[in-house]
């Protein structure tokens, strides 16, 4: 059985990456996934290859937090220049899909630019590429145009449900056991709360619960005791 566990949101904030560096140092932790259009972007990049050479990172595609990285008409909030708020607003809004795809394109290239190589894979903030059928033809495509893999549609079975109110040691080995020898990407959001986090996201303390968990000796020994293979994409 191969487990990737994919921590999403690399370069949120310093807070919030440092704990995806921790789950990866001491836990179960071995991807994750960046936020090209953040400002700690380059920096979280530049600490992870440094630092943590063996933690893959891949793009975590956004349509719904913080600044584009190109100029587009349907997208951004005219009053902020920012993606809207909320996970499934922008696809109120009747986007433009030659927009998205030109959005998620220079995120990528971002990624590249910044890094030197290409990202392990693709995956999207608040699961945006599955939003609409068209979102994911769009994701889809950039996929195989960059030939990479594309969260729930390739070698690994995505799972959910270790999130929020399920953030418990007993519920992560229910999950691994629930999957025992299947090749499964669990999601995760491990990270240390620092005051831009607690400002920006409504999800800030459990990022902490997960981290405790992902580094929890009784996870570890599970892993160990059932030849589960951690690796990233």
């Amino acid at each position: 059985m191969k487990l990737v566990v994919n921590g999403d949101d690399l370069g949120y904030t310093r807070g919030n990456t440092y704990g995806i560096f921790q789950a990866y140092a001491e836990g179960i932790l071995r991807s994750t996934t960046a936020l090209t259009n953040s400002p700690y972007f380059e920096w979280a990049v530049k600490t992870a290859e440094e630092q943590y050479p063996g933690l893959g990172i891949g793009c975590h595609m956004t349509l719904t937090l913080g600044k584009p990285l190109t100029v587009n008409k349907t997208l951004t909030d005219p009053e902020t220049g920012e993606f809207y708020k909320g996970s499934g607003t922008v696809f109120t809004k009747n986007p433009d899909y030659d927009e998205v795809y030109a959005e998620w394109k220079a995120q990528i290239e971002h990624f590249v630019r910044v890094a030197g190589h290409l990202p392990t894979h693709l995956d999207s903030h608040h699961h945006a590429h599955e939003a609409t059928p068209e979102a994911l033809q769009t994701a889809l495509r950039l996929a195989e145009e960059y030939g990479l893999e594309l969260r729930g549609h390739g070698s690994y079975k995505f799972v959910q449900g270790f999130y929020r109110d399920t953030i418990k040691k007993d519920f992560l080995i229910h999950l691994l056991e629930e999957h025992a020898g299947e090749d499964i990407e669990l999601m995760c959001h491990p990270g240390w709360i620092d005051m831009e986090l607690y400002r920006r996201s409504s999800y800030a303390f459990e990022r902490v619960k997960e981290l405790d968990i992902l580094c929890d000796p009784e996870v570890i020994r599970y892993i160990e005791e059932h030849n589960i293979t951690l690796c990233h994409y």
